[in-house]
């Protein structure tokens, strides 16, 4: 939860309130379009409640996210005994994702809410990057304990690319990468269009 400010002490009723309206608001019109003043309206409390819990909108959503009454689409890294196709089939479902404007928006959301603090940044690592990133590592170790990756392989920096690669479009306003599993190719030491086994 956000670290509340001192002073009069949060309602648990007002907040979930405050988190479903969000929720059903994204739902009808969007991210962008939900003002905190809609979200005050649809919750029944006064704007000035909002704002003394939370500092923006961003830290709602990720309220929100956090306690389940909004999701990101979750895309497990397959094991299918073939490394190099299984991230291809990962990278691509992840790219095909981020190219709906409602999940573009709510990661953007999220980047920003972990920019406002140093704790807020940890929470949401710990709630969402964290697992995600431990998946991924997993699914590499598996990868590299069979022969499909050099025992060499730096894996954390394979698993940063493959993040930071979907990432960075989504919040540098680019569109999703038109072949986005050329960058397993890369990363795995094939070629154009090869396999690596």
């Amino acid at each position: 939860m956000t670290q509340l400010p001192r002073g009069r002490p949060r309602s648990e009723a007002t907040r979930l309130a405050v988190l479903t309206a969000t929720a059903e608001l994204i739902a009808e019109t969007g991210y962008d379009r939900v003002t905190i003043e809609a979200i005050a309206a649809r919750a029944g409390c006064g704007k000035q409640t909002i704002y003394r819990w939370w500092s923006s909108k961003s830290l709602i959503v990720a309220d929100a996210v956090i306690d389940g009454h909004l999701r990101l689409p979750e895309h497990g890294v397959p094991d299918t005994g073939d490394l190099g196709a299984d991230l291809r089939d990962w990278v691509t479902e992840a790219a095909a994702s981020v190219r709906i404007p409602e999940h573009r928006a709510l990661i953007r959301a999220l980047a920003a809410a972990a920019s406002e603090t140093e704790a807020e940044s940890l929470r949401l690592s710990e709630h969402l990057t964290a697992p995600h990133y431990g998946a991924l590592m997993r699914r590499l170790r598996a990868g590299q304990a069979r022969g499909q990756l050099s025992p060499e392989a730096n894996l954390d920096a394979i698993a940063d690319a493959l993040l930071g690669s979907t990432l960075f479009r989504v919040l540098a306003g680019f569109p999703p990468a038109a072949h986005p599993s050329a960058i397993v190719d890369l990363l795995l030491g094939a070629g154009p269009g090869g396999r690596s086994g």
